[in-house]
């Protein structure tokens, strides 16, 4: 595949040890083109990861010195529902805590970004400060969340089963997939949305149209992007799920806009943490779904007014994501509106080839 060409990384050991010279080696691979919402990536061992999350792998990884089978990681591609996923989660987990019901009054995810209570794997040790407003969960009680948009053959060997020596030695994962064609028009509208950002900054990169979508689909095609390929991505942590389903749970957000409080429930079952007949009738599934929506949360005063804190470029920089870029549509099919028939059969054509010796496939397209 055209994004495994030259690509000559060096394979972590077993004991997730890097090479003292790993910053030397970040910086002599092969750095991809401009992209949606990372403009510097590497390729790395099969994928383009942005140079931020490459630098802070070996801090990711030290974070599981200690094998910790209670926590549980929150895994996406960008752009797949991690932001929805994350609310849900954080809301389930901690409900005895913070109680979804009768409003949810003072509940953390009325006055914080889902962002800001599930820390990213990816960029921790590379912030000062994950959390100005004290909601980052990363030292709460067990189970400790966390989110990753890392590929499952890039986590801590000690995090997952395949390196843990079984189910019960590996952290869980929760993993949600989306139809690629979404997630480009997601991803591309996310891009836009930073460059607006920018350049009311006066950063750079702000300004301009960026990518036209036609040139943003080929790149796409050809396997570019944050941690593209998209379907290896997938199909990584789908081989995953296989092996081991008790460590790795695969959701996919098409059904989970079908039924949110269905899914929500398979998914606390798999946390560790399930609802009980008294919390069914009470409302609690109900309420969670509710306080999670994308109505619900971007109508908050955090999502149209904050920021969320971000790696993006090669030299460590923190910048700052306006939070209302994380809420668009949020449906199913926007890519009708962005690619034509013969756009979108190729993309599939492209994905389902890619996948067919796993066995998975995203479904029956409908071009018109």
């Amino acid at each position: 595949m055209e994004s495994k060409q030259g690509d000559e990384s060096p394979a972590v050991t077993d004991d997730d040890v890097f090479p003292a010279n790993f910053a030397e080696i970040v910086a002599s691979l092969p750095r991809g083109p401009p992209c949606s919402i990372f403009p510097s990536v590497r390729l790395y061992r099969g994928f383009w990861v942005p140079t931020g999350f490459l630098l802070n792998l070996p801090r990711a990884h030290a974070l599981f010195v200690e094998r910790r089978p209670a926590d549980i990681l929150l895994a996406s591609f960008p752009k797949s529902g991690t932001t929805w996923l994350k609310a849900l989660a954080f809301a389930t987990a901690r409900r005895s805590v913070h109680s979804p019901l009768n409003g949810a009054a003072g509940h953390p995810l009325l006055s914080s970004s889902s962002h800001n209570c599930v820390a990213l794997l990816d960029i921790l040790g590379l912030l000062e400060s994950n959390d100005d407003d004290g909601n980052d969960d990363t030292m709460a009680p067990p189970p400790r969340l966390l989110s990753t948009h890392l590929p499952y053959s890039l986590l801590p060997r000690r995090a997952t089963a395949d390196g843990g020596g079984g189910n019960s030695s590996g952290c869980r994962f929760v993993y949600i997939a989306r139809d690629p064609k979404d997630t480009l028009v997601s991803a591309w509208h996310f891009d836009a949305g930073l460059r607006r950002s920018a350049a009311a900054e006066g950063r750079e990169g702000g300004g301009g149209a960026g990518l036209e979508f036609e040139e943003a689909f080929e790149l796409y095609c050809q396997g570019h992007g944050g941690m593209a390929p998209q379907w290896e991505h997938v199909r990584e942590y789908w081989e995953a799920s296989k092996r081991t389903p008790g460590s790795v749970l695969f959701l996919r957000y098409e059904e989970m806009l079908q039924d949110p409080e269905g899914n929500l429930k398979k998914m606390a079952e798999f946390m560790g943490c399930p609802f009980s007949a008294a919390e069914d009738d009470a409302g609690v599934v109900r309420a969670i779904v509710e306080l999670c929506s994308l109505e619900k949360q971007r109508s908050l005063a955090v999502n149209i007014t904050g920021a969320y804190a971000n790696v993006l470029e090669d030299v460590v920089v923190t910048t700052a994501v306006e939070n209302k870029y994380f809420f668009r549509k949020g449906i199913v099919g926007d890519w009708r509106n962005h690619m034509t028939p013969e756009m979108a059969a190729r993309l599939d054509g492209i994905v389902e080839e890619a996948l067919k010796a796993s066995g998975f496939t995203f479904g029956v397209h409908q071009y018109k």
